[in-house]
């Protein structure tokens, strides 16, 4: 199901974490001076607030937005194969077939018992 990682050699573990230490050092700065310094090279800027032409076009751009996002987010799943799907399947069958079949005779068990005590 899932990829084996290859390990990273020692070097580029020390890169790394340099790296996150000199970007933590960039984002101790004065508090006057944090809004204009973003805390992530990956972020975003936020979106300027302003009133939208009309309520439409404001929903229109966030539904094609979402899409966006989704099919981004759909990228990144790692799908299971067709033998994995079937093996699942039958397990899952196989379990509800047995547990059926417990309750089953737990309740007709119990109402025998009922009849017995009521007669």
């Amino acid at each position: 199901m899932s990829r084996l990682q290859k390990k990273k050699p020692a070097v580029e573990k020390k890169k790394k974490k340099q790296a996150n230490q000199s970007v933590t050092a960039k984002e101790t700065v004065s508090p006057a001076r944090q809004t204009a310094i973003p805390s992530s090279p990956k972020m975003k800027p936020e979106p300027q607030t302003g009133t939208p032409k009309n309520k439409k076009e404001n929903i229109v751009h966030t539904a094609t937005e979402f899409v966006r996002e989704v099919k981004v987010e759909l990228k990144k799943v790692t799908w299971p194969t067709r033998k994995q799907t079937t093996g699942t399947t039958i397990v899952v069958i196989i379990f509800v077939f047995i547990l059926a079949v417990f309750l089953g005779f737990f309740d007709y068990s119990l109402s025998k018992l009922v009849q017995v005590v009521l007669t």
